[in-house]
């Protein structure tokens, strides 16, 4: 349900799932906070393909931002869908989450400007 790769020393999550609900949650949310245990990770989550969100997976989102600060890590989130995308910015996620097109955009964007 969950993959884990390294590109450049920067951890890529992906989903072999079309949704992240409270059904799944509890899968996911433990592999990302285990990368969030090293200080200063640099972590890309890659929603290609993940249709349908529920408020857990917001929550989710917004509790590993709080995690991954208290730890000088940092995560950024790409290839959002369309509806994906929209509910991001209605609930104005996207004020607090940096979230980019594809994933190369998003790598590089650590290469250009990583905080850390």
């Amino acid at each position: 349900m969950v993959a884990t790769e390294k590109t450049d020393g920067i951890d890529v999550i992906s989903f072999s799932t079309d949704r992240i609900n409270a059904l799944n949650v509890d899968v996911i949310r433990p592999v990302i906070m285990k990368l969030f245990e090293t200080p200063y990770t640099k972590v890309v989550i890659d929603m290609d393909g993940v249709n349908y969100l529920d408020s857990t997976a917001f929550a989710m989102f917004l509790y590993l931002l709080r995690v991954a600060r208290s730890n000088y890590c940092t995560y950024r989130i790409c290839s959002l869908t369309q509806g994906a995308g929209e509910l991001f910015e209605l609930l104005q996620l996207h004020q607090s989450l940096d979230i980019y097109p594809d994933r190369d955009a998003c790598l590089e964007s650590f290469r250009l400007n990583s905080p850390y």
